[in-house]
């Protein structure tokens, strides 16, 4: 599979890796993106997509020209000195360097692959610190099949102007929402879990739907986003459980963690301390994710002059639907499952 490598700016601010996808996904088949968490030198958001198998790259650069996200009209042109574009294969990797402290604090880091300037120059800085993280691709997949849906085709319209779509600030907010609406005495018909952080609220009346979205000051803390429902199209997250195996001990940090489940979408869990973990040959990271396939692929750590590999793949045996489980039984959960223990100490 030959990539093509693309740098991106002008992101509308919050924009996450799959949205980024969802926005390009027309032009091509996608194989990844990654969208820089610092901004650039003048205040603004960018990313990188990668498409696979392009047959004219001038075309697709000049057909890119007129993207765009929402208000924000995408600057998009081709990494010029990205391995890909080069014609060379490019693992996915992460870069360590030195020791521990240098995956802490807030330093601006190196881009590994790039186009005519560097990730810190694109941050208007010159040093090199910390992980460089290469492409954020998707794993392999054979050709994908279609299929067309009548335009007839409409769900859930009974609900249009009686429900909301809401998308939780963080995991622990979402399985307590029934809780914390009760405490709000906001009554409400049923809450769906559409995946992710985002949960549809339906109300007895479009007036109390309209009421509740109004009282800002009571679900701003809980909700990064409300909006009505009104049949609109709701961009593909999923709570996903990343298993780690084989991170050298004396690379072993939390801020490696990070990046590794970064690469992969938002993290929504790290370790409290590595100190407690009994067993550090697997290690597991809760990560938001936008990606419809199943995680499982090597990535290479380079540490100084030595390259470790190391084995990611999804959690299999675990339906996640926080709404089911509420607090009381992911707290429960804990003390037999992993992936629950980080609750125990919240």
């Amino acid at each position: 599979m030959v990539i093509t490598k693309f740098f991106v700016a002008n992101l509308p601010e919050g924009c996450t890796p799959w949205e980024l996808r969802k926005a390009l996904e027309g032009y091509g088949d996608i194989s990844g993106t990654y969208v820089a968490k610092k901004k650039d030198k003048g205040g603004g958001r960018f990313g990188f997509v990668s498409f696979a198998n392009v047959r004219d790259r001038s075309e697709l650069e000049s057909s890119l020209r007129g993207a765009k996200m929402g208000y924000n009209k995408l600057k998009i042109n081709i990494a010029r000195f990205a391995v890909e574009n080069s014609g060379f294969g490019a693992q996915k990797e992460v870069r360590a360097k030195v020791g521990v402290s240098d995956f802490k604090g807030d330093k601006p880091r190196s881009f590994y692959v790039r186009d005519s300037r560097s990730y810190s120059e694109v941050l208007g800085k010159a040093k090199n610190y910390g992980i460089g993280v290469a492409d954020v691709g998707s794993c392999s997949r054979s050709i994908e099949k279609s299929l067309v849906v009548p335009d007839r085709t409409v769900a859930f319209q009974d609900l249009n102007g009686l429900a909301l779509v809401g998308r939780a600030v963080d995991l622990e907010t979402l399985v307590d929402i029934d809780r914390l609406l009760g405490i709000a005495r906001t009554e409400f018909s049923r809450i769906h879990y559409l995946g992710g952080l985002s949960i549809l609220i339906s109300f007895k009346d479009s007036d109390s739907a309209s009421e509740f979205l109004g009282a800002r000051t009571v679900w701003g803390p809980w909700f990064s986003k409300l909006e009505l429902w009104n049949g609109q199209s709701l961009s593909l997250e999923r709570v996903i459980w990343l298993k780690v195996y084989g991170i050298p001990l004396h690379i072993f940090d939390p801020g490696l963690l990070d990046q590794l489940g970064g690469l992969y979408g938002k993290v929504l869990y790290l370790p409290n301390s590595l100190d407690e973990e009994l067993d550090l040959s697997v290690v597991r990271v809760g990560i938001l994710g936008g990606e419809s396939f199943r995680i499982r692929e090597n990535i290479v750590l380079k540490w100084k002059d030595r390259s470790y590999r190391v084995w990611v793949e999804e959690e299999e045996n675990l339906r996640y639907n926080p709404l089911r489980w509420g607090s009381f039984r992911l707290r429960m959960m804990a003390a037999t499952t992993p992936v629950g223990r980080w609750m125990v100490s919240r």
